[in-house]
């Protein structure tokens, strides 16, 4: 069943260039297992909610005269952990724990009414189909300072009704290095939401030997449900059976919008998908607190958690919002407090609950704690749904890994995700590459081509003027002029003019306007965080991987091109489906060349009427006129009355003819499985012998085969400036690389030891340094150029 489960809730076609992919493939193992121990495990609420009956008045939210209600979070003061630490460093924490004295006169509130629950019709129009834009992503760490609150980015209630999913991401990783030791000091309480801790339920006015014995206390109110139930931290033996691995409490609500209430529901204990301390673990880490400008740890960027719906909600969870309150204990340091896993996992349970935590630490009431309040609760548009014959099972069991069909077909085969914008930012804020909506428009009609069936775009161009406002920075290209630019100082484009070009059933855009917490280059003394576009393919596998079999994530300038016989990817599938049963298909990266003999000098707008009427008459660009760029030093008429021209792409070429010169020959070195993914099983899923391994799963992943199944040419773009070297470089034993594309013969050897030496030359001598793919130029362009004059023209 869990097998089943994981190859059909999507799995991934990955070409595992950051660690966070690694992230969505550890999702597939252990989604569904979270989600069954979820079902078996009972949500608290109070006992008149849980037959159906209305909650009596008391138990409303004590904000109830505030209306409508609000999005809000409200943080703790710093001081409210001063009692953990011992006095010597501040680092280490006492043991056992002191309880926090928390009020809610200490807290600080900032509301975002922005989200706000007037009406159900507002909710549903202007809430539930834009949750990812509405979110204060951009406003954490700047207004809210609060360790323990979750970097919220996306949740939506999962595919089968029983839960809310939520990602958010690690706002500790934004930034390191020895000037930022402070911060990362600050944020370290973002580690510990990713460690789970186990907690006990407790009733007010009872101790925990009362309520053992079943007593009951002298003051049992009625109507004393909410504010009576309270936690404490345990040990995973004492814990509930829903608090053994959890984090976070979630306490829901209903709306009444003809009476203007907002009535507390119950509330439940947040799970996991999978344990984020076991993966560190296997994954040979001794901590999973990195200090120093340490950035390697890409399975700590996306935190992913469920909250479970009450039971008596999940058939219609709609008018909810709901509350996420974040149960705070200190980072483990685990080769200091030592891991803390239930014996399922596996791993060494090392650290000690009961002395490190004590039986006294209760936790303080909801109302007194940091929390995000009046969190929307919707619903994602399903696909609809579609069956197979029972005729049309085929035999895919021949395999022992392969896996069983059901009648049951999801919608989808395959899906690609993209997180991408109308114009680039360049790592280090260089000035930004604006070809974002021209490349979209090739990349989706190619992968339509060959073989997907739905695209899902994660637009990001509402953070484009965002990233400079934040740092207090002049933008390079908006200025300081605002005109251009929404009420929440973002920029008006987006991507809508592209997808708007495919249909709906085809393409699926998502506003994702959270900005790139960090841009820097990885080698800065604070290496940069991509943590926006790390939380979108986290939301997509999330949101939509259960309605594909396959899922691929990748960028604008990464093409999946189908090689030997196949002419769709689907061929490919189907066959490691019959044959294999492995659950994710890897590829190795390496940045293509753009031809030199594509290649034009650079335009710019005042040339482009001129090239457009040589375009029309039925010429071809002089190559030889002078074209500049005064924003790039290389390229200004200046530079040009002494040096080499600056080149561009030709707008009458695809990106995938341009790039077609892979500088790296197939197939491609080991040493280009750059970031690649590690599946961790549990012992209590693993036959036979269980061991402390961070490699690859031969059974479940492998790479594809360059030369009769799929490539990746990563047709990264090659700025104007870089290539006004070229007759320096693109020469024999020349000192450095040549970044366009001079094609060496097919017949030509590659070898790795020599391809940085520029030695490489035809029979004649002359000077090459990249392979031209002819599966994509006799095959794959034909077809490509076919596609996009069957499409239409993208509107300004």
């Amino acid at each position: 069943m869990i097998v089943h489960r994981i190859k059909l809730d999507g799995l991934l076609l990955s070409i595992g260039l950051t660690l966070t992919f690694s992230t969505s493939i550890l999702l597939i193992a252990w989604q569904e297992r979270a989600l069954l121990l979820a079902r078996d495990r009972p949500p608290f609420f109070p006992p008149d909610v849980a037959n159906g009956d209305s909650v009596d008045p008391a138990a409303r939210n004590r904000d109830d005269d505030e209306w409508p209600p609000v999005l809000s979070a409200y943080s703790e003061p710093s001081s409210a952990t001063d009692a953990w630490w011992h006095d010597d460093d501040g680092s280490r924490p006492r043991a056992p724990l002191p309880p926090r004295r928390t009020d809610a006169s200490d807290l600080t509130r900032i509301s975002f009414p922005r989200i706000n629950y007037n009406s159900a019709r507002a909710t549903s129009t202007t809430i539930c189909g834009h949750v990812p834009s509405l979110l204060p992503a951009d406003d954490f760490g700047m207004t809210i300072r609060d360790p323990y609150l979750p970097w919220l980015h996306d949740l939506f209630v999962s595919e089968d009704g029983m839960g809310v999913d939520v990602v958010a991401q690690n706002r500790r990783r934004c930034h390191k290095g020895k000037h930022h030791a402070d911060e990362m000091r600050f944020w370290e309480g973002q580690v510990a939401l990713f460690q789970p801790v186990a907690i006990r339920r407790l009733t007010a006015n009872l101790t925990d030997d009362m309520r053992l014995r079943g007593s009951r206390s002298n003051d049992d109110r009625p109507g004393a449900d909410r504010d009576d139930v309270r936690y404490r931290l345990s040990t995973h033996e004492e814990a509930d059976p829903d608090g053994v691995e959890t984090r976070f409490v979630c306490r829901f609500k209903s709306l009444d919008y003809a009476r203007r209430t907002l009535t507390y529901e119950g509330e439940t204990l947040s799970t996991y998908p999978f344990n984020y301390e076991f993966v560190n673990w296997r994954k040979m880490k001794d901590s999973m607190v990195e200090d120093g400008k340490e950035q390697s740890y890409f399975w700590l960027s996306p935190l992913l958690f469920r909250c479970p719906i009450p039971a008596h909600l999940r058939r219609s969870a709609t008018d909810l919002t709901m509350d996420i309150v974040p149960i705070r204990t200190p980072a483990r340091r685990n080769d200091r407090d030592g891991f803390f896993f239930h014996e399922g996992h596996g791993g060494p349970v090392t650290f000690d609950a009961a002395k490190m935590w004590g039986k006294d630490h209760v936790l303080p009431r909801a109302e007194d704690s940091g929390r995000w309040e009046n969190l929307p609760v919707c619903s994602l548009p399903k696909p609809p749904p579609s069956e197979i014959p029972d005729d049309d099972a085929g035999d895919v069991r021949e395999n022992a890994n392969a896996i069983p069909t059901t009648k049951k077909k999801k919608p989808h085969r395959l899906v690609a995700c993209t997180w991408t914008s109308a114009i680039h930012q360049r790592r280090g804020n260089e000035r930004r590459i604006a070809d974002g909506k021209a490349r979209l428009r090739e990349w989706i009609a190619f992968n339509l081509l060959v073989g997907f069936d739905h695209v899902y775009v994660f637009d990001n161009s509402g953070a484009n003027a965002t990233i400079f406002r934040l740092k207090n920075e002049a933008d390079p290209d908006f200025g300081n002029d605002t005109s251009k630019l929404d009420d929440r100082g973002r920029t008006h484009d987006d991507l809508s003019s592209v997808t708007d070009l495919f249909p709906p059933s085809l393409v699926t855009r998502i506003d994702w306007p959270a900005t790139v917490c960090n841009n820097n280059r990885p080698a800065h003394d604070d290496p940069g965080e991509r943590s926006s576009q790390y939380a979108a393919e986290a939301a997509c596998r999330s949101r939509y991987g259960p309605y594909t079999d396959w899922m691929a994530s990748m960028d604008p300038d990464e093409y999946f091109v189908p090689m030997g016989r196949h002419t769709s990817w689907k061929q490919v599938l189907d066959k490691v489906d019959r044959e294999e049963g492995r659950k994710v298909l890897k590829f190795r990266s390496t940045r293509a060349r753009p031809l030199l003999s594509a290649l034009v000098m650079k335009l710019t707008k005042s040339c482009v009427a001129e090239f457009v009427l040589f375009v029309i008459i039925g010429n071809t660009l002089d190559k030889r006129r002078p074209i500049f760029d005064e924003g790039a030093s290389e390229c200004t008429r200046e530079m040009a009355k002494s040096h080499n021209q600056c080149l561009a792409k030709s707008v009458n070429n695809t990106y995938l003819e341009t790039y077609n010169c892979e500088y790296i020959k197939s197939p491609k070195p080991e040493r280009f499985a750059r970031a690649m993914t590690e599946l961790a099983m549990e012992k209590q899923h693993t036959i036979g012998a269980f061991i402390r391994k961070a490699t690859d799963n031969p059974k479940m992943e492998r790479f594809v085969d360059e030369l009769e199944e799929g490539v990746l040419i990563h047709a990264k773009t090659t700025v104007p400036a870089e290539t006004f070297t070229r007759e320096k470089l693109c020469m024999l034993n020349a000192p450095s690389n040549c970044l366009v594309g001079i094609p060496c013969p097919d017949d030509l050897a590659f070898d790795d030891a020599l391809h940085t030496k520029n030695v490489f030359h035809d029979e004649t001598g002359k000077y090459c340094n990249c392979w031209k793919n002819r599966r994509v130029e006799e095959f794959w362009l034909p077809r490509l150029n076919d596609a996009m004059s069957k499409i239409g023209i993208i509107s300004e």
